[in-house]
């Protein structure tokens, strides 16, 4: 009895090798990652997408875009070795889907996300975020303070309709850099509305950072009754086209030097206490603006500014319609500065048709400290 155990255990114990961790296995399953998983791009750009594939001694893949091979120009294209080319124009999707299927199991799939960015554009919505956008016009940011934060030299910010104010994120004076464009929804859709607070810069809805600067179809206003629209200071070429601005204390102030000129072109300033404030030597080129129902004055010149507010009945006349502007001895426009200023090929409207200096503060009020308004070609 005892020798028949002797023969039988070792039996038992080699049965038992076929539960060996290191005995044969199954097949492996086939996946396949694709890297970078996620980028950001600008149109017309290429980024190398690499395949990892795990599980067979073949590696080869076909890519995909959007699910075509190969893709083609609204999505973008690929070619055998993963160099993607971005189309030139943004798609109508968010993010453009690479794939890249291995050819030992045509079931796998591994998926990366291409974010298309007009390298030109930076796109703004209420319903953007400043977080998970990318700027992009499906993915846009929530502010114009965050996208004018990444701006640089001749981007534009296209912002679209709603309010964009301090409960949406915005932070004031939202400072605008060097170079850069930016273009609401219309004066009637797109609401640019800070607090104000103080009649200085600090009070304002847009400053400027740099010069070469464009802002135009915006509804630009301030909750405050100190506050300022827009703020331009020394040596700053801005233009401004195009808006609604008001109410305000001052709907633009323009400071500086004589050089360079700011443009204050076909813009509607209502409802502000003064619609165009000039101050230092600055020359503001105003031309073909709504002034109106402006409280104390509908442009107002200090220091030793010279706004050119139209010099000729013909080619350069200024186009302007200032109109219900000052009372109780306040005038729709007012020189204290020593120099002429021509205003000539305007519309104004005085509360009093018969005497049209009694509305225009010039040097005939002032005993000659201040100089002349000239209306006409003379």
């Amino acid at each position: 009895m005892k020798k028949t155990l002797f023969y039988i255990l070792p039996a038992l114990v080699l049965s038992c090798g076929g539960n060996d961790p290191a005995g044969p296995s199954g097949p492996v399953e086939v996946t396949v990652y694709v890297s970078p998983s996620r980028i950001i791009m600008d149109l017309g750009g290429t980024q190398l997408f690499t395949a990892n594939v795990y599980g067979s001694s073949n590696t080869q893949v076909v890519w995909r875009v959007e699910d075509i091979i190969g893709g083609n120009s609204a999505y973008g294209t690929i070619d055998e070795l993963g160099q993607y080319e971005a189309p030139l124009t943004e798609p109508d999707i968010d993010s453009v889907k690479i794939t890249a299927v291995p050819t030992s199991d045509l079931s796998k799939i591994g998926t990366a996300w291409a974010i298309m960015v007009d390298p030109s554009r930076i796109y703004v919505s209420t319903t953007g975020s400043d977080s998970t956008g990318s700027g992009s016009r499906n993915l846009p940011y929530r502010t114009i303070t965050h996208a004018a934060s990444v701006a640089t030299m001749n981007q534009a910010i296209l912002i679209g309709p709603g309010v964009y104010d301090q409960a949406g994120g915005e932070i004031f004076p939202i400072g605008i850099g060097t170079g850069v464009t930016v273009d609401g929804a219309g004066q009637d859709s797109t609401f640019v509305i800070g607090p104000g607070d103080a009649l200085d810069l600090t009070g304002s809805v847009f400053s400027f950072v740099g010069d070469a600067i464009t802002i135009r179809d915006l509804n630009i206003s301030t909750t405050d009754a100190d506050g300022v629209g827009i703020w331009i200071a020394d040596n700053q070429w801005v233009s401004i086209v195009r808006n609604r601005i008001g109410p305000n204390r001052i709907g633009i102030a323009v400071n500086g030097l004589r050089r360079p000129r700011q443009i204050i072109d076909n813009n509607v300033i209502t409802v502000d206490s003064i619609g165009i404030a000039a101050g230092d030597s600055s020359e503001p080129i105003i031309r073909n603006n709504m002034i109106d129902s402006c409280g104390t004055y509908g442009i107002r010149i200090l220091d030793s500014a010279s706004p050119d507010i139209g010099r000729n009945d013909t080619t350069e006349a200024g186009g302007n319609t200032i109109r219900n502007c000052g009372s109780n001895n306040h005038y729709l426009i007012y020189n204290d500065s020593p120099d002429s200023v021509w205003a000539i090929g305007n519309t104004w409207v005085f509360p009093n048709p018969v005497d049209n200096d009694q509305f225009i503060r010039d040097d005939d009020e002032t005993g000659g400290t201040a100089g002349r308004v000239i209306l006409l070609n003379q």
